[in-house]
């Protein structure tokens, strides 16, 4: 059984809004809209929203987080 809370997020005639439902049947809202989907999920990131990056993009920051061996004869 999936214990995942179920999170959505719509636009409407005053801005953007986040809701989410909890796996113990819990629901929440923000309390005011944004004026932009980012500032809407920004603030429900603060409030246990974690929004999982594709595959190809967690494989760049991963490469790019790799340190790079040292040339020989560099440090020698």
């Amino acid at each position: 059984m999936e214990q995942r809370s179920q999170w959505n997020f719509e636009s409407s005639e005053g801005g953007w809004v986040w809701t989410v439902t909890h796996p113990d049947g819990r629901t929440e809202a923000c309390e005011q809209p944004f004026k932009t989907l980012k500032q809407c999920v920004d603030d429900a990131n603060q409030r246990g929203y974690v929004a999982w990056k594709a595959e190809d993009e967690r494989r760049r920051d991963l490469a790019a987080r790799t340190p790079k061996p040292l040339a020989r004869g560099a440090s020698e």
